[in-house]
């Protein structure tokens, strides 16, 4: 038999296919978190038995030609691996999102999902789309399996579990391309996502505690929502060595969702050396403004130097809401802005690369300063 091994490092997930006579393992180092193989696998030419990363014995199709992902995480990650393969969009991008999105795969439709508050997937449309697989990607609890073990009966689809971090998310890659046939593809981006996050820790250890810089994240419509140190929301922020000045609890009112209330005054007290503000690509709320001319926040260091950041977005979030893959590109931009001279990076130039890597999109010069009108430092040359 000839064996191939691709490494997960999914929290001890292993992934052993017998297919014919082709032997296939997908697990840290081929074996599971004892160091034995885990997963026992049987099938034929038709299907095979895997054990995902919530320890679920899943049968899935040896060939995967359409996949729908229960939340954006997942989808997102998809459309940069496969996008051909991508059964629907979550939601569908919005006009703005499209501007960055070739036009072959704008029409996909919104299916809905299993994300968010409340949110449900439209059952009859997803069967209709006939994805050979379905992929719930992110944290794993035992919500999370009960949910995916819910949603399989729901379509009668096999749905797989897998877990991802940002740590991991090169990790993510190779097992999502090993489930659909897209191992080098996935090694393409795993690789890139590996050094950057490899870069970002190495230089954060260089950073003397008190030489961090502080931090505020602006949410909502008056920018007095937040995440604090801990939050999956900030990881970026504390990747590259920031410190979050946000001294509050994680808000559980929104199931983990996050955005915990706090007041002017608090962020007064903070006195943050940098504040980024979440996006908002509607242009409905105008926090931006609010905090950088509205008089109210003019105390605040960050807003006397002028380090007030808007949060990109297009088609994804840079940083967050939902968070993707282009916190790739969100951990290079933050980490530019705070620590300029130990990253030292063209941002227009790593811009452009990304997109063009992750998603198959040639970005223009306008569309880049469109991008980044509020993003970028004052004294850049961008």
């Amino acid at each position: 038999m000839k064996k191939r091994c691709f490494s997960s490092g999914m929290g001890g997930a292993s992934l052993v296919i017998l297919a014919v006579t082709t032997l296939l393992v997908l697990s840290p180092a081929g074996c599971g978190s004892n160091g034995e193989n885990d997963a026992v696998t049987s099938g034929g030419d038709e299907a095979i038995t895997i054990t995902d990363d919530g320890g679920r014995e899943v049968a899935i199709p040896t060939r995967v030609d359409k996949v729908f992902c229960t939340s954006p995480v997942g989808t997102y990650l998809v459309y940069t691996l496969a996008p051909d393969k991508l059964a629907g969009w979550n939601i569908k991008p919005s006009k703005l999102e499209q501007a960055y999105i070739p036009e072959e795969y704008r029409p996909v439709v919104g299916l809905g999902g299993w994300f968010g508050k409340n949110t449900t997937g439209n059952v009859e449309e997803i069967i209709k789309a006939a994805p050979d697989l379905v992929l719930s990607v992110g944290d794993i609890d035992e919500s999370a399996i009960s949910d995916a073990d819910r949603i399989q009966n729901l379509l009668n689809i096999p749905v797989v579990l897998v877990e991802s971090t940002l740590a991991t998310t090169g990790d993510c890659y190779r097992f999502i391309g090993g489930l659909l046939g897209e191992e080098e593809r996935a090694e393409q981006l795993a690789e890139y996502s590996d050094r950057v996050i490899a870069k970002a820790q190495r230089l954060a250890t260089q950073i003397p505690e008190g030489d961090r810089v502080t931090v505020y994240y602006a949410e909502g419509a008056k920018g007095l929502y937040t995440d604090p140190e801990g939050s999956s929301h900030t990881e970026v922020f504390t990747l590259v060595g920031a410190r979050n000045v946000a001294e509050v609890a994680l808000d559980d009112a929104f199931e983990g969702y996050g955005m915990s209330p706090v007041s002017l005054e608090q962020v007064i007290a903070w006195d943050p050396q940098y504040v980024f503000v979440a996006s908002d690509p509607e242009g409905e709320m105008n926090v931006y403004d609010h905090i950088t001319t509205g008089g109210d926040w003019d105390t605040i260091e960050a807003v006397k130097n002028g380090h007030v950041y808007q949060i990109p977005h297009g088609p994804f979030d840079w940083l967050d809401r939902p968070y993707s893959i282009a916190r790739m590109l969100g951990i290079q931009w933050v980490g530019d802005l705070l620590y300029q001279e130990q990253w030292d990076i063209d941002i227009r130039e790593t811009t452009k690369e990304f997109y063009r890597l992750f998603y198959h999109y040639e970005l223009s010069d306008a569309q880049f300063e469109e991008l980044t009108e509020h993003a970028l430092a004052t004294d850049s040359p961008e």
